[in-house]
């Protein structure tokens, strides 16, 4: 045998050397990399073409690689990891040699190779792109590793996520290692988030292992060779990924760009400017009203208190400039004998100025002086060091035109921060249990003279709490609710405000929690408020005399070990005690499923199996006869790859089913390697999709909607809470929808029957989706059902979902990240 080595270069984190021999078959062989401490790396093996063709034209002939030139010589690439602190000694094996004696062996020194690649690329460079990625034309029948995203999960540690593909064979099992840029390896724990079967190019008779695993890292350890083998192999088999810096923080910066909210958009200065109102736009806006037949007087109301003199001639001159000018400005000034305010008052001479001068009392007290003052049919307010756009009250009561019955109004602001726009609040449509967690809508709240005359206006107890006690009266009751989709209100950031510094007003904390604790007694829902971990955040108990039976509904065929392990978790590290297991036996085969099934019904009065009837997999058929044989008032449908990770899950979710609008629960589900996978469900035409994904688990994302109960479209199946009456009124689940939308579908019908949908991120799961069945769309038939279902779900609701009802008008309706929508 004789081996030449004929060129070498480096790609994204793996060297390529081409290698001729002689008396030697490249399938014959296998290549080790030892490192300088002794650690042994795999390498990759792959036939190269004929010298003379060219790789692409031959894969798109459909020509297959040989591997060999003239006579028995043999062409060939290894593929080895670039770690730039350790040289490597490659060895070339035989896969059918005991005693592991190397037939070839050469050195990587990292220096060097850098030399000769610049060299290859520039005298060889048709030859170096042959080689380089060689791996990424060979992916079928071959193992493979490559890197999905490396995604943040604290401040000093990173999940790093990769694929590993191999041939599939029955019961294999497979062996992770990660090392260093000096080859020493990592103390890590693989995980495995997916575990699947699928098959290449359609080919239903050719099949795939592909597990998705994850790994701890520190967020500085930016050199990683992930490394993985077969178990029990005859000789190493196997394959690797390598990171270097660039291509680390690319991930991580790619994962960050993912995630990133409207909230911490850089770019959305510029794409305010974009939609502001023009000039142009207000001489229009003043030509269209008067074609209106609705032109209400709006009162709006400013509290002033030693305002800065260039922040009062700022607020008034916004409103003196709106482009809808039947308003009256009502100035209550509370700053006693301060001649900065009134010097600045004296400087405008328009009889639409009221300025009422009062005795400071506290801010509740002196904002009801300028309700009470207020003529208009509608009062807004607005702090007295804040701005408006001057198309505010023209699209406020735009909105009016369309329906006589609006009683509440509000619409999206942004931070005003030395002249900068910043960190915009793009608002959903009226959110009951987002409003129950924090005062989401404050500006530029307008109410009409209808609520305000059925309302009790704020006592001194509210004060700097007083506009969400005036909306939580408000929308008890308010006919229609309405946001408006616009940046219309700029709240100005300065040390005494609330929105840089909210230790600036400590009694306000309280008197919100005060403000909601009184709203659920004027409605008559027994309920406790308590203060939680962020200032002006709140959680509720909903008090009940009984506590409800939950019959959580499991379905599940074979992977025992998963069942036990969700069920286990179920039994063991659950707190709220009035429930039952109903496990749904669908068409098992293992012997080891049956004696599970004994043994935990034999070890737990908790548990009961019971077997369906049917053949195949209908998810909802499924569940729906689970559901016969369950005794609680509230049925609960858990997927069999679901772990519970707090104790408080389950009487978190029934907490929301003691208030009678509620109708279906979901709750937050991570990965194993704790990133978020759901946040609850997105619903948009033709697509749907998970919220807060990809965030890590300790993430509040946007508007704080991963930390607090907020109402949404729609929650997974995964993990699904729904009161029983509701359940067989809207015909459970539908049957038709065997496996795709079901969930999403019960959601949709429970909604139309005026329930809400909530969210709550304090029932915390873990959920090994597409563990126990796969991905719809690795699978050609699979994936054709799916179609069909999707077809179906969405022909029947698209023409009933609203825009922008729980994701905001100007965000994308289609990325459950709330992104701007440039």
């Amino acid at each position: 045998m004789q081996f030449t080595i004929l060129n070498s270069c480096r790609g994204a984190g793996k060297g390529y050397v081409r290698v001729k021999a002689s008396g030697v078959d490249t399938g014959d062989l296998y290549a080790l990399a030892r490192a300088s401490n002794g650690n042994l790396l795999i390498c990759a093996v792959y036939p190269f073409d004929h010298p003379g063709e060219d790789p692409v034209s031959v894969r798109r002939a459909g020509g297959i690689p040989k591997g060999r030139s003239d006579g028995d010589e043999t062409s060939f690439v290894v593929v080895l990891p670039l770690l730039d602190d350790t040289e490597f000694r490659i060895g070339l094996f035989r896969k059918n040699d005991q005693t592991r004696t190397p037939v070839f062996e050469f050195t990587w020194r990292p220096l060097e190779s850098k030399v000769r690649s610049r060299l290859g690329y520039k005298l060889h460079l048709e030859e170096s792109l042959q080689i380089r990625d060689i791996d990424q034309r060979r992916l079928s029948g071959a193992p493979y590793v490559y890197v999905t995203g490396i995604f943040p999960v604290s401040e000093t540690e990173c999940s790093c996520r990769f694929v590993s593909r191999f041939p599939y064979r029955e019961d294999k099992r497979y062996t992770v290692r990660v090392y260093d840029e000096a080859a020493n390896e990592l103390a890590v724990t693989p995980m495995i988030i997916e575990d699947t079967e699928i098959f290449t190019r359609d080919d239903l008779n050719i099949s795939v292992h592909e597990q998705l695993f994850a790994v701890r890292v520190r967020r500085d350890q930016t050199t990683l060779c992930i490394m993985v083998t077969e178990d029990d192999a005859e000789y190493p088999y196997g394959n690797f990924a390598c990171l270097l810096p660039p291509i680390f923080q690319g991930f991580v910066q790619g994962v960050l760009d993912g995630t990133k909210s409207a909230y911490h958009d850089e770019g959305y200065a510029s794409w305010f400017e974009k939609r502001r109102a023009t000039y142009g736009d207000l001489v229009e806006q003043r030509t269209a009203i008067e074609r209106w037949t609705q032109q209400p007087l709006i009162s709006i109301v400013s509290v002033l208190f030693h305002t800065p003199a260039d922040y009062l001639r700022a607020m008034i001159d916004s409103v003196l400039a709106q482009s809808y000018g039947r308003f009256e400005l009502i100035l209550v000034n509370a700053s006693g004998d301060d001649m900065t305010v009134d010097n600045v008052l004296r400087e405008y001479h328009d009889d639409r100025i009221v300025a009422l001068q009062v005795e400071n009392r506290n801010i509740a007290t002196n904002t009801n002086a300028g309700i009470r003052a207020a003529r208009g049919e509608y009062v807004a307010f607005v702090d007295h060091d804040d701005v408006i756009e001057p198309d505010a009250l023209y699209q406020y009561v735009s909105v009016i035109q369309e329906s006589q019955k609006i009683d509440l109004l509000y619409c999206d602001e942004d931070r005003l921060d030395d002249g900068a726009y910043n960190k915009p609040f793009f608002k959903p449509a009226f959110n009951r249990d987002l409003l129950y967690s924090y005062n989401y809508i404050t500006h530029m709240l307008m109410v009409s003279r209808y609520a305000l005359s059925r309302v009790e206006l704020s006592e001194d107890n509210a004060s700097g709490a007083q506009d969400y006690d005036l909306i939580l009266k408000c929308i008890e009751v308010s006919r229609e609710i309405r946001n408006v989709p616009y940046v219309l209100y700029h709240w100005r950031i300065h040390e005494a405000s609330t929105s840089a510094n909210p230790d600036s007003k400590p009694y306000a904390d309280e008197a919100g929690r005060l403000a909601l604790s009184q709203h659920f007694e004027r409605i008559g829902i027994p309920a406790t408020v308590h203060k939680s971990e962020l200032p002006f955040r709140y959680r509720t108990e909903y008090l009940s005399d009984t506590r409800s039976k939950v019959s959580i509904v499991i379905p599940t065929k074979d992977h025992v070990s998963m069942l036990a392990n969700c069920v286990s978790s179920v039994l063991e590290q659950t707190k709220y005690d009035n429930y039952e297991i109903i496990l749904v036996e669908n068409n098992s085969t293992e012997p080891e499923t049956f004696s599970y099934y004994e043994h935990i019904q034999h070890k737990s009065d908790r548990v009961t199996v019971v077997r369906w009837p049917g053949h195949g997999f209908n998810y909802s058929a499924i569940c729906n006869f689970g559901v016969r044989s369950a005794k609680g008032d509230i049925l609960l449908f858990l997927n069999n790859d679901t772990e519970v990770i707090s104790p408080d899950w389950l009487g978190s979710m029934v907490n929301y089913m003691n208030r009678p609008d509620v109708g279906v629960v979901g709750a937050k589900l991570l990965c194993r390697d704790g990133i978020v996978q759901h946040g609850g469900v997105w619903v948009s035409v033709n697509s749907c999709g998970y919220l807060g994904y990809d965030l890590a688990a300790d993430d509040g994302g946007y508007m704080e909607m991963m930390r607090y109960p907020s109402d949404c479209a729609a929650v997974t199946g995964a993990c699904q809470m729904i009161r029983k009456s509701l359940f067989e009124r809207i015909g459970g689940l539908d049957e038709t929808l065997a496996v795709t939308l079901n969930d999403v579908d019960l959601c949709l019908k429970a909604r139309a029957e005026g329930y809400v949908v909530v969210f709550d991120p304090q029932a915390l799961l873990y959920h090994n989706e597409h563990t126990s069945r796969g991905r719809d769309e690795k699978d050609p038939r699979k994936q054709r059902r799916a179609d069909e279902e999707y077809a179906r779900f969405f022909l029947r609701w698209n023409s009933s979902l609203k825009f922008g009802t729980f994701i905001n008008a100007n965000l994308n309706q289609y990325d459950g990240n709330f992104k701007i929508r440039y």
